[in-house]
This record gives C-alpha cells, sequence and structure tokens, in this order.
C-alpha cells in the first residue's frame, strides 16, 4: 500500500515520540499530529506493535554457563541508543523492524565476551540473505560494543577503494555522525563520546600511520578503522598495531568485523597441519595465503579479541579445518564460537521468490512469479544470427523501461 508524504511524515514523528517515551494516545493527540491522519498512525503504530518477527538462529560452543550481557546496565549506553533513534526518526523504520536488529544484535553480542576480563579469542561467523541488512546489523553490533566497553573496531570491507568507501560512509551515517551534522546523518556526539576515526569517506582514505596517533588507544573514546582487504594496507596496520606499547595491546578489547569473510580472508593456499606437527620445515609446506595470513597476524597482537565475519555465501568459512594451524599466523578464522543464521527479513525479495525452489529433500516444490519467458526457437536463430530486435526481445526491453520509470505517488511528492 502507497502512502503518501505527509502520511509518512506524521508516522515518522509519532515512532519518535513512542521513542521518546510517551503513551499512544498522548502521541494521537499531539498538536504534531494532524488531526486527519491521526486514525492512519493509530492503525499503523498498532499493526507495527502486533507483528512478530522470527528470532535469529544460534549454533554456539559450550560457555561457562554465564550471561554476562544480561547483568549489564543498558541505562548508560549511547551509541545504541542513538542508532536507534537515527532508524526511527530519519530512517522512518517500522518499530518492529528495528526491535529485530536489536535482537539479533544482542544475540552476537552475547557470544562475546565481556571486555573486561584479561584475555580472551572469539570468532564467529553471521549468515544473511543476500542485500538483507547485514551492514545494519555489524552496525547495531558495533555501537552495542562500544557501548560495553570494546574500544577499538577495525572493520574488513572489500577488496577495492570503492566498497571500502562506501562503508565508511554508511558507518559514518549511522554511526559515528559528522562535526556539521548533516540532514540524514545521526548526530554528531558530544564531548568524551565521539570516536577517534583514523580512515576517512574520501576515496583513498583507507588506514595510513600519518593518519592514526597510538595515544588515542589509551583513552576512553572508541577507535573506528575502515580498511579494505589489502596487502599493504594490513601491513600498516599490522605495524601501528605493533608500534603500540603492550600494556596497552594486551589491554585492549578489539572487535573485528570482516564484511563479505568469504571474499579474500579465506586461506586458499596454505598447507593443511595442526599446532602439534610440524610441517613448516617440509619443503612442500606452503604458507597461508597473504590476505588471510595478515588478518590472522593482526588477531594475534591483542589479548582481548574478537573476530566475527559477515556473509551470504558460508560455505568457504564454514569447511575450514577447525584445526589449521600455523606457526606464524596462528590458527585459521574457522568460526569456532559461533554460527548465527540471520532469518530472511519482511518482504524480502531474492531468488527464490523470483525463480521458485525445488527441494528435493522434502520432495516440495515453490513456484517464482510469473515472469520468465522462454525464447520460442524460430526467433533464437534470427536473434544470433542476423542479431535482430525479435519481438519477445523488444517486448522485454518495453518491461523494462517502464518498470524503471514508474515511481510511486509518494516519492513524486517529494
Amino acid at each position: 500500500m502507497l502512502i503518501s508524504s505527509e502520511q509518512e511524515k506524521a508516522l515518522q514523528t509519532a515512532r519518535v515520540l513512542i521513542e521518546l517515551g510517551y503513551a499512544l494516545e498522548e502521541v494521537l493527540n499531539s498538536q504534531l499530529i494532524q488531526p486527519d491522519l491521526r486514525d492512519f498512525v493509530q492503525e499503523r503504530l498498532e499493526e507495527e506493535a502486533n507483528r512478530t518477527f522470527e528470532r535469529a538462529r544460534v549454533v554456539a560452543s559450550e560457555t561457562d554457563g554465564s550471561d554476562w550481557l544480561a547483568g549489564i546496565d543498558r541505562s548508560e549506553w549511547y551509541y545504541w541508543r542513538m542508532l536507534r533513534a537515527y532508524l526511527l526518526g530519519v530512517k522512518n523504520r517500522p518499530r518492529d523492524s528495528v526491535d529485530s536488529l536489536d535482537d539479533a544484535s544482542d544475540r552476537v553480542l552475547s557470544r562475546l565476551k565481556d571486555p573486561s576480563i584479561a584475555e580472551c579469542d572469539v570468532r564467529g561467523l553471521v549468515l544473511g540473505y543476500v542485500q538483507s541488512g547485514k551492514t545494519a546489523h555489524f552496525t547495531a553490533v558495533i555501537a552495542k560494543a562500544a557501548d560495553v566497553g570494546y574500544r577499538l573496531v577495525v572493520v574488513l570491507s572489500g577488496i577495492d577503494k570503492g566498497l571500502r568507501r562506501q562503508t565508511q560512509l554508511r558507518l559514518n551515517r549511522e554511526l559515528t555522525g559528522y562535526p556539521s551534522n548533516p540532514k540524514g546523518a545521526v548526530a554528531f556526539p558530544p564531548v568524551g563520546r565521539q570516536w577517534h576515526q583514523f580512515t576517512t569517506d574520501d576515496l583513498d582514505g583507507d588506514f595510513h600511520p600519518g593518519r592514526a596517533n597510538a595515544a588515542a588507544l589509551q583513552g576512553s573514546q572508541p577507535v573506528l578503522i575502515v580498511a579494505k582487504k589489502n596487502g599493504a594496507v594490513l601491513r600498516r596496520l599490522r605495524a601501528w598495531f605493533l608500534s603500540a606499547p603492550e600494556a596497552v595491546r594486551q589491554n585492549l578489547p578489539v572487535l573485528f568485523i570482516d564484511d563479505e569473510a568469504d571474499q579474500a580472508s579465506v586461506d586458499t593456499r596454505g598447507s593443511y597441519q595442526t599446532e602439534d606437527e610440524a610441517y613448516s620445515s617440509d619443503p612442500d609446506y606452503e604458507s597461508p595465503a597473504v590476505i588471510n595470513g595478515l588478518i590472522r597476524q593482526l588477531l594475534q597482537i591483542c589479548s582481548r579479541r574478537a573476530y566475527v565475519g559477515y556473509t551470504a555465501t558460508p560455505f568457504a568459512n564454514i569447511l575450514i579445518p577447525h584445526d589449521t594451524y600455523d606457526p606464524t599466523v596462528g590458527e585459521d578464522l574457522y568460526p569456532k564460537d559461533f554460527f548465527i543464521d540471520r532469518p530472511k527479513p519482511a518482504g524480502y525479495f531474492g531468488t527464490e521468490e523470483f525463480f521458485g525452489k525445488n527441494d528435493v529433500a522434502r520432495e516440495t516444490k515453490t513456484d517464482g512469479m510469473d515472469v520468465v519467458r522462454i525464447v520460442k526457437d524460430d526467433e533464437v536463430g534470427v536473434l544470433m544470427n542476423n542479431h535482430e530486435c525479435v519481438p519477445s526481445l523488444d517486448q522485454a526491453l518495453l518491461a523494462f523501461v517502464l518498470g524503471g520509470g514508474g515511481k510511486s505517488p509518494a516519492r513524486q511528492a517529494r
């Protein structure tokens, strides 16, 4: 159902007021909501309140039985509270959608360790559908991790400048804010809450020691680094880590987020060996692939560390031998502590919805959309040999242009 810009704005205002603690009746009677829109707003808010969401599925290793996150006082949290307000008030996300993100990010955070403990090494993997909100999910995890005391966050994003910059822009807009407080971005934090950033949203804003001050690692404000998975960049980052005092490296809680963890991060070259074996002296032994080895070296530097990979295609990550070890770079990136499978978001449209699904194991079949057309045999030769625009191709092109040119009334009103 399409809604007008006035309806959208009224709903956005109502969501913010409720987030601030106002009761529904107060919101509906507020002068900020036009009288003729109150029934619409009430209906939408009640619909959101009554919708349920599927929780993320978790496969995890055994723990000591304690739920450290349950004992945390969330009243002092800042970064998640600001991100939540941004999603509701600026992005105009439905409350149930934000509640689902809140719950799903909690399920990751609870699998990390309390950042105040002396030593920890957590490795996990989050699975999600293609273009289903994985960036939003790890942004929420980062916000909450900063709230509970993780001091340094390193996001490994993409293998080229464009993808790294795209992630940096998103995190700046939704997490760190800008000093100028531009429209459409989260509010810039007050003094004492601001992020130290050693990468920028310029195309060439990747990590370089000249932009980084290791003294910031000893303060109370969180540090954010968004680096691409590139050998030269990761070597600079490793050298900078090692330049910090050993006491800092031992006491600094670090969270590594590996975006698209199946790309470049997986070892495609190294020989298999366990910690008890000594294949490194074998002339046939191969060291791990460059990016994989450098990430593993980064993880070794700090005593309090957590590594969380995100991907929609997890097979390479899950099939890493769980006991692979290299004497130089340590354990491989196998997600030994947890796998978290995020459910399909409401309204998600992907290949299954488009093409359908034939489940051989369950002997079930789901039909896709009625959009696929088979090119007739007599048109194939004309299309391939004469390069003519046959009727079926002509119709497909027209449908594409008309579909791409269509706009909703609400969008036209803007």
